[in-house]
Formats: structure tokens, sequence, C-alpha cells
């Protein structure tokens, strides 16, 4: 029966959105018009609250793989590559200002 109930509230709440004070308000309901033990209930809240905790952290991960994949064949820039950039840029203007100022200097 503890199996049954998990299903249907992994299938009527949705585990992801499933807060831990949710799945022991839920569970609190079941244990109160008897339907389950103490005991089972602690499990069952256990058990919820961990697959939902594990299906978020694999959502997240999966849609930061997306993304990556996404970013990579839009050919779009890194972070880092454009503070590399950046950093590069500032090097030329530099020695662009000294260039010229050796210029006005002979001048």
């Amino acid at each position: 029966m503890l199996e049954e109930i998990k299903k249907g509230l992994m299938t009527g709440i949705g585990a992801v959105l499933l807060t831990k004070e949710k799945i022991e308000e839920s569970v609190q309901k079941l244990v109160e018009e008897s339907k389950l033990k103490e005991e089972d209930a602690r499990r069952l809240i256990d058990d919820l609250a961990g697959t939902g905790q594990k299906q978020a952290q694999k959502m997240e991960s999966d849609l930061g793989d997306v993304f990556k994949k996404t970013l990579s064949g839009m050919n779009v820039a890194r972070r880092d590559e454009l503070v590399e950039i950046q950093h590069q840029l500032e090097g030329i203007e530099v020695r662009l200002s000294v260039l010229e100022s050796r210029e006005k200097a002979t001048d």
C-alpha cells in the first residue's frame, strides 16, 4: 500500500515541485485518516523528499547541458574568452598610445 500511495502522490503533485512541507502535510493527512502508519509516513516523507531533490538536481544538470549545447551551436563567445580579448585590446591601446606619444615628440 505504501508504494501505491507514493506513486499517487508522485503523479498527482509532481515530485519535482514537492516541497518537504507539502509532503509532510499530505502524508500527515493520510496518517490522520488512518490510511498510513506513523512509521510508514516518516519513511514516505524521506523517500519523496529525496526523490524530489534528485529529480530537481537532474533537471538542473540537464538544462545546463542543453544551454551549453545551444550556446556552443550558436558560436557565442564564453565570458573567459571575452575577458581575454578585453585584456588584449587594453594592451594594444597602451602600445598605440606609446607610439602616438613618440610620434608627437618627434614632430
